[in-house]
């Protein structure tokens, strides 16, 4: 059964390898199966400090593989921990963080690499089994409180911020996800600036909003960064919405003021362009993802700089689909869903998935002046082209 799940492209793209082969830095300490499940890997960074990855399994049933979650141990100054995996998997990570040398009391602290429940499901089971410290982004901090006096006028006003807008039907939330929301409420968050850059002595972060708002990326040592879910091989990324800040906008004032900043395509391109600069300065890095790391028995590596120049285009290409199923006439977001999509891709939850990504772009050619809004949920083709532009210029 799925349960919040991670918001993932159905695209798959083209993988471009580095010139530094995983297999000369990465010694598999554990075997696992073709996905990556079950796997426990020593990254052994030149500079003598060692990353390890620890995927923990992230079946939802269906056709939803996105292979494990790769959370990641640090061995700097401080010992820390990168994401928790999804609910159900915190013993079983916990046992390979063991695995690695670090006892139940060992960890300095966690930090998420962002706020989805694949990558802190299994969070409050952690900190009450090791009492960890938790480090996550300050808007990660605000977003997971309840606020019923701020919340939409439905059931949502039992849940917390970020899951005001969730497309999940009532029955399956209450089911599935309120005790996951009500535990990480009641935990006490260490809140990241985007001034603080700095989270042990050889390791930087970096803000990336856009696929969350709370999103970042870690570097350690100038010599290996754990992505999270900004770059992943083979798939994509699904951008948040813009419309979702005009619901959270008294819960992020005064900090955030214009949605763009944090939600949407525009601020995932932002993003990803700052990455991309991070990959042309740095072509050696390690880049450490959080899905299909490894998977069909083999290491999915990343050029940096080449895999953003493709997620670019490739969301380029989509703004361009959406105008073309446009010219035929005014259209919902479904509508276009269904025509730009494969049908088997629009299974079940799919197509809901899927439309929410749609909405992203179509909110970026709103801001450039390619479509409107209009009666009944459409939306209509004004005749010019310009998200291009606006997506090289973001």
């Amino acid at each position: 059964m799925l349960k919040a799940i991670e918001w993932l492209s159905f695209y798959d793209l083209t993988v471009t390898g580095t010139e530094q082969m995983l297999g000369d830095i990465a010694e598999i300490v554990q075997s696992g199966d073709e996905r990556g499940n079950h796997m426990t890997v020593r990254f052994r960074l030149p500079s003598g400090l060692e990353i390890w990855g620890l995927p923990t399994e992230n079946a939802y049933g269906g056709e939803w593989d996105l292979g494990p979650t790769w959370n990641y141990l640090v061995f700097d100054d401080k010992t820390f921990l990168v994401d928790t995996g999804k609910s159900g998997t915190a013993r079983k990570l916990l046992e390979m963080t063991e695995s690695a040398g670090v006892s139940s009391s060992g960890l300095d602290f966690v930090i998420l690499s962002h706020g989805h429940e694949d990558h802190d499901g299994g969070l409050a089971e952690i900190v009450k089994t090791t009492r960890a410290r938790v480090k996550a982004h300050w808007i990660y901090d605000r977003l997971i409180r309840f606020y019923p006096e701020h919340a939409p006028a439905d059931h949502r006003k039992s849940f917390p911020a970020t899951c005001w807008r969730c497309f999940m039907p009532e029955s399956f939330s209450n089911r599935h996800c309120l005790l996951y929301q009500q535990e990480r409420s009641r935990l006490t968050i260490e809140p990241i600036s985007d001034e603080d850059s700095m989270l042990s002595q050889n390791t930087q972060i970096y803000h990336l909003p856009g696929h969350s708002p709370d999103a970042i990326a870690i570097i350690v040592n100038d010599e290996a960064i754990i992505v999270g879910d900004t770059v992943l091989p083979g798939i994509t990324p699904i951008p948040s919405r813009e419309d979702i800040f005009e619901d959270v906008r008294e819960i992020l004032k005064p900090h955030i003021s214009v949605a763009q900043s944090v939600y949407g395509l525009r601020a995932y391109i932002r993003s990803l362009k700052q990455l991309r600069e991070i990959g042309a300065k740095s072509p050696d890095l390690l880049i450490l993802p959080a899905h299909r790391f490894f998977y069909n028995n083999h290491w999915n590596e990343i050029n940096l700089k080449a895999r953003i120049d493709e997620l670019i285009d490739h969301h380029i290409e989509r703004c361009a689909d959406v105008l073309r199923i446009l010219k035929q006439g005014p259209k919902t977001a479904k509508d276009i869903t269904v025509e730009h999509f494969d049908e088997p891709l629009l299974k079940g939850f799919g197509i809901m998935m899927a439309e929410n990504e749609i909405i992203s772009h179509c909110e970026l050619m709103a801001a450039a002046g390619d479509l409107i809004g209009i009666n009944g949920g459409r939306y209509a083709a004004t005749g010019t082209s310009n998200f291009e532009d606006l997506i090289r210029s973001v």
